[in-house]
């Protein structure tokens, strides 16, 4: 490791924002995320044998559970992945598509625009939303990308015992993120 990647930048641009995280240093490879446990259950996976794609689907995993108001299996995903042996980057787009049975003609006839004419599909139609990609994006990621060994191997223990050891703070988490925006949004799912 040569200097530039131990001390901070020289050039004063690069300095004016102090991280508020510790700088982290390694030869053998390093994860980061915004949440601890998630970050813990990447490194075990890359301890047991596997490489950088598998570790970030890992990571992707858990952060459902540990910070379950970022982002989540119900959205979508996208990956750049660099082959250091082929030196080449390669890019995969793991965003939603709409619903199986969905048409331009379909759409046109719900929206009741005509053949030819130009629309818009409102926020609020059902034609606005997306079969969440995230969960076949990963599926996909590992296949294409990661180390080849066994997913259960990999997956089934990093990411559930890191989890069930600190299911409580995540369950703090989703109660002071999204019950309150629900009690709002839907008054009578809050009594439940």
């Amino acid at each position: 490791m040569g200097a530039l990647n131990v001390y901070p930048h020289p050039e004063p641009q690069f300095t004016h924002f102090a991280s508020r995280r510790s700088v982290v240093h390694s030869t053998k490879g390093i994860v980061s995320c915004t949440q601890p446990l998630a970050t813990a259950a990447g490194i075990d996976i890359l301890r047991k044998g596997g490489n950088a794609a598998d570790a970030a689907v890992a990571v992707a995993a858990a952060i459902n559970v540990t910070e379950p108001g970022s982002t989540g299996i119900g959205g979508d995903m996208f990956c750049l992945y660099y082959d250091a042996k082929t030196k080449t980057v390669s890019a995969m787009n793991g965003s939603g598509r709409s619903g199986q049975n969905v048409t331009l003609e379909k759409i046109r006839k719900d929206l009741k625009i005509l053949e030819g004419q130009t629309g818009k599909i409102p926020m609020n139609s059902v034609h606005a939303v997306t079969v969440p990609g995230a969960a076949a994006g990963w599926v996909d990621c590992v296949e294409r990308f990661g180390s080849g060994k066994s997913c259960q191997l990999l997956f089934g223990r990093p990411v559930k015992g890191t989890l069930k050891k600190h299911r409580p703070m995540a369950t703090r988490c989703l109660r002071r993120i999204h019950l309150p925006r629900v009690a709002a949004e839907h008054p009578k799912l809050a009594k439940l």
